[in-house]
């Protein structure tokens, strides 16, 4: 067993007189970089630091279903990797024989193929009953063919679990309903709801104990108009809501009205038209704590429609993160400018009008707030040089992420664009690592598992959190190949 997967937790131990339990708590405010430094300080910190480095782990159950890349080279790339599915194992194998390394885990996130997995299925089983303290489990697949029987070992072995995630089609539920009380569902992808009734009621029947602790919700493919009143209670607590691909999506004004909490809303492949137009100006009125929205559409959308997506901006000045996927010609993009020159505490911005449109970056640029930290921006290569340019005027930049490569030099990166550390570009996913002065820069590309598994437990800045899995699917999808 490799040695990085034996950390024997001492709760005794109290290295420099503080209890544990506050370094603990300081080594999980600590970046990732600067806890895998505290492995080499002394035996103490190295067994703090593998629990705070461990508390989410990721396992790769591979098969012929999984894919990550659309870029068939780069997927080989990635399922190439020496002993990936058997470090998965001896993962799993581990927790089984180390008790204080299963109650270090807090998250498990299993990428799995859409093929059947029975001994996968069965070390992850005999596994989880090791883990009581499990706080968050995800599924990440598109086929839950056999999450069945590890929704019946987590019912059972994880008393703690609050987040939970996994896919639904026209499997049957737990024999039992959910008696945790559960904070954050994610049912997606979730093919049955062309099967049954409504995504709601599946959760009143299964997660009976949550409707009251709910406060992130994320479901596919619901009709609005179909929400039971029963629901409506989960509303008021409801902190962040995704919704995919929902249905007249004018008949969510009613159970939003019932919201006390909401900060985030995301509103994924929705279509234009007089229901979205309807919503939009309804929720002008609503909403007042809405820090994070997202709204992305697969359809050409009309004037109209950004006339009313301008008019939500404008009345929630408070935004602090923005997506908007919505494909129009570029020369109507400067309705949303106005909108764009009120958000003065925006942080993270991704904008994406469509393949084949070319944004005029300079006045784009010079209504946004220059408290940007994250930029995503699908723009022509024509314009990156002008881009570059403008960049300068926007100190806090840590982000910057744009479908072509960048011409990126160490003497940029040092003189104009000093704070950055991230870049996507084209192909290209690099960390900037920059000395303690700051003077020289270097780039570093992330490798292509990085990538693939991307996940907003990986990032430390929470801008970069919230867009991870969006970045990750964009990146790896054939629209972006095709551009280069």
């Amino acid at each position: 067993m490799p040695s990085s997967l034996k950390p024997v937790v001492q709760t005794t131990l109290s290295p420099g007189g503080m209890p544990l339990e506050l370094w603990l708590m300081v080594m999980n405010l600590l970046p990732k970089k600067s806890v895998r430094s505290c492995l080499q300080v002394c035996r103490s910190w190295h067994d703090m630091a593998i629990t705070v480095l461990f508390s989410t782990v990721k396992l790769h159950f591979f098969g012929p279903g999984l894919s990550f890349y659309d870029d068939y080279v780069r997927q080989r790339q990635v399922l190439e990797l020496p002993g990936l599915s058997e470090r998965s194992w001896e993962i799993l194998d581990y927790i089984t024989t180390n008790s204080a390394f299963a109650q270090a885990i807090k998250f498990i996130i299993v990428y799995a193929s859409a093929d059947s997995l029975t001994f996968e299925k069965l070390c992850l089983i005999k596994a989880l009953r090791c883990m009581p303290y499990l706080m968050g489990f995800e599924w990440i697949a598109k086929s839950p063919s056999i999450i069945q029987h590890i929704q019946e070992t987590l019912l059972v072995s994880c008393p703690n679990l609050r987040h939970l995630r996994y896919p639904l089609d026209i499997t049957p539920p737990p024999l039992d309903p959910f008696s945790q009380k559960l904070t954050s569902l994610n049912l997606t992808p979730a093919e049955m709801w062309e099967y049954e009734d409504n995504a709601f009621w599946y959760i009143i029947d299964v997660f009976p104990s949550s409707m009251d602790t709910l406060t992130a919700l994320t479901l596919a493919c619901v009709s609005t108009k179909d929400i039971p009143t029963e629901a409506f209670q989960m509303f008021a607590r409801l902190r962040e809501l995704t919704l995919w691909e929902p249905y007249e999506i004018d008949a969510l004004l009613l159970p939003l009205r019932h919201e006390q909490a909401l900060r985030s809303l995301a509103l994924r492949g929705v279509d234009g038209g007089d229901n979205l137009r309807t919503f939009l100006r309804g929720a002008t009125r609503l909403l007042p704590r809405l820090s994070t929205f997202l709204l992305t559409s697969d359809e050409y959308i009309e004037a109209d429609d950004l006339n009313a997506i301008r008019d939500f901006l404008i009345a929630h000045p408070g935004l602090k993160r923005l997506h908007l996927r919505v494909y129009c010609p570029s020369q109507l993009m400067p309705i949303l400018y106005p909108a764009l020159a009120k958000l003065q505490s925006l942080q993270a911005l991704w904008l994406d009008t469509g393949p084949g449109e070319m944004l005029d970056i300079r006045p784009l640029l010079s209504v946004l707030p220059r408290s940007l930290e994250v930029l995503v921006l699908y723009i022509h290569h024509d314009l990156l040089g002008e881009l570059l340019r403008c960049l300068s005027e926007f100190p806090h930049l840590r982000s910057l992420c744009v479908p072509y490569e960048l011409p990126l030099t160490p003497q940029i990166l040092a003189m104009e664009l000093e704070h950055l550390t991230f870049v996507a570009a084209g192909k290209s996913v690099m960390h900037v690592e920059r000395d303690s002065s700051g003077g020289k820069a270097k780039l570093c590309r992330a490798p292509p598992l990085e990538v693939a598994t991307w996940h907003r437990y990986d990032f430390d800045d929470p801008n970069m959190a919230w867009m991870a899995e969006d970045l990750k699917s964009w990146i790896t999808s054939a629209e972006w190949k095709v551009l280069h």
